[in-house]
């Protein structure tokens, strides 16, 4: 009887994350066996692929857009760790405290990530065109110059330089995601006993150290999630880079999302193959870089 008991209690929370689970092999851990499957064909679309092992992986290690595509993934990737994710730790620091605007200006920061990704990319198109758009007028203001960019148009100088454009497009994706990184610190603050605050102040600690000794450790594991989400959200960006980079030359205006896209869909490419085994190499990448955040979190933990 003792048996059976233990056996149950063993079993319980197992038989609670079986209908998550089957939806995650069902529409995840297959899809993924699919495409490495498809990843050692060369299938066009024909109704018999050919079997070519891993010669698609062996064409991605030559390919110079799949490699600048890589790059542009880790431009943005880097930027969203250095300059994005510390920015919303300022502002849910900031709006934290009690002021009279912080409702209004909490719903300001969060709006963006509410809306479609659409309507973003036609908004900043036009703040960003190229001779009446805001960003050409406010310099046109201030120089007093017939000043024109073609901001969103602009090829890399540098193979190893991102491209105006690409900066610009960055700028827009951290304007849609700052609330959202925001929105998770604030949670973490929030969770932060009144009690250590109070003592920080009877000990006499002032603002700053209370934010470097209180709020930043008790933020870590808040910091470790919203990084993995930054780093996956990065190497997998598609939709606004895709509406927003049309008029870039290919190999300044890919991602490895698009690229992907590109090769299985657009322009009559077809090639499934190919295209599965850069989606296989991302998901690789993609682990590469997430396994140690979340290892070194549950070491912490």
């Amino acid at each position: 009887m003792q048996t059976i008991i233990l056996k149950t209690r063993f079993s319980t929370p197992y038989l609670f994350i079986l209908p998550a689970l089957v939806i995650y092999a069902l529409f995840v851990l297959v899809p993924i066996a699919g495409s490495v499957r498809m990843s050692l064909f060369e299938w066009g679309g024909s109704p018999l692929p050919r079997f070519v092992a891993f010669k698609n992986y062996a064409l991605l290690l030559k390919d110079t857009i799949f490699w600048r595509a890589l790059m542009n993934n880790a431009l943005v990737l880097v930027g969203s760790l250095v300059i994005q994710l510390p920015f919303s730790a300022l502002l849910a620091l900031l709006l934290s405290y009690k002021t009279f605007f912080r409702t209004l200006f909490r719903t300001a920061f969060f709006a963006p990530m509410v809306m479609p990704t659409v309507a973003i990319a036609i908004l900043w198109q036009y703040i960003y065109a190229p001779e009446d758009g805001l960003v050409t007028k406010l310099i046109q203001l201030v120089t007093g110059s017939d000043f024109t960019f073609p901001w969103l148009a602009t090829p890399s100088t540098s193979p190893f330089l991102p491209s105006v454009s690409l900066l610009c497009i960055f700028v827009t994706i951290c304007w849609q995601y700052t609330g959202f990184h925001m929105v998770l610190y604030m949670a973490g603050i929030a969770a932060i006993p009144d009690e250590l605050y109070e003592a920080a102040r009877i000990d006499g600690a002032n603002e700053l150290q209370i934010c470097r000794h209180i709020v930043l450790p008790a933020l870590k594991p808040t910091i470790a999630v919203s990084a993995t989400l930054s780093v996956i959200g990065s190497l997998k960006y598609f939709d606004l880079i895709y509406l927003m980079a049309a008029g870039l030359p290919q190999n300044d205006r890919e991602v490895m999302a698009t690229y992907i896209y590109r090769l299985a869909f657009d322009q009559g490419q077809g090639r499934f193959g190919y295209g599965s085994a850069a989606a296989i190499l991302l998901i690789i990448i993609a682990l590469a870089v997430v396994l140690p955040i979340q290892t070194a979190r549950l070491r912490r933990a």
